[in-house]
């Protein structure tokens, strides 16, 4: 197998991905209604993007942390509301934050809780496993840590497909919002978004397959900037 992309090679190829699509939407956006339409939607991808991950990044955290290793009501509370919001249509959801939600932010905002649930929910998954692996933690018993080596041993191991979770934050969103155009359930007057382009009905699929392959040039960018180090090592594991 080749040698994973150093921090440095990731950086850059995130940086090169953005500036890419950056000048791809602005030598397009002047053709056309649709390619300004498309420029837009980068615009909207990005920064919803970023703000869900961010809103996600802290709700999972001290949520799937807290589920994993503090008491046990608190893990049957989280398995409880995740139930619950898995049993809810993604679409049906979205539709409901939308129009309760006046601004765009409060639906980003919105959405950004709602995958910071699913995430938590992953985090505390991954943590029981890599607790149930350690063989001290195995000796102490019932699953639960003490924070100090919780916090130096588990948490960094556990993050990793925390962080693969997140570089699908915005192909999530725009397949979300494809789902939502598609239905005919998208709030009068919103935002233009890839959504229009990947949910509606144009006479050009141009838009569509440019929009789709910047959310997958996006995806990957991310999933190299992400990616675990090559030498993180797993508690309880001999090298």
């Amino acid at each position: 197998m080749s040698e994973r992309l150093s921090p440095k090679k990731r950086l850059l190829l995130a940086a090169a991905a953005s500036v890419l699509l950056i000048v791809l939407a602005a030598l397009l956006a002047p053709l056309s209604a649709e390619w300004r339409a498309y420029a837009r939607g980068l615009e909207f991808a990005v920064l919803a993007g970023l703000s869900i991950l961010v809103v996600a990044s802290l709700v999972a955290l001290p949520l799937g942390t807290l589920a994993a290793s503090g008491p046990r009501s608190f893990d049957t509370a989280l398995r409880f509301v995740c139930d619950l919001v898995s049993c809810l249509p993604t679409v049906f959801v979205a539709t409901v934050l939308w129009a309760w939600s006046s601004r765009i932010v409060g639906f980003v905002c919105a959405i950004g809780v709602l995958r910071g649930l699913e995430q938590a929910w992953l985090l505390r998954c991954e943590i029981v496993r890599l607790d149930a692996e350690d063989a001290e933690s195995v000796q102490r018993g019932l699953g639960r840590t003490p924070l100090r080596v919780f916090l130096r041993q588990h948490l960094p191991a556990a993050l990793g497909p925390l962080f693969v979770s997140a570089s699908f934050s915005v192909a999530w969103l725009s397949a979300l919002d494809a789902a939502l155009t598609q239905a005919g359930l998208r709030p009068v007057g919103a935002l233009p978004t890839w959504g229009l382009p990947l949910g509606a009905a144009h006479a050009s699929p141009l838009p569509a397959l440019l929009a789709a392959g910047s959310v997958v040039l996006i995806t990957v960018a991310l999933h190299a900037l992400f990616r675990p180090p090559a030498g993180a090592e797993v508690p309880g594991r001999t090298p």
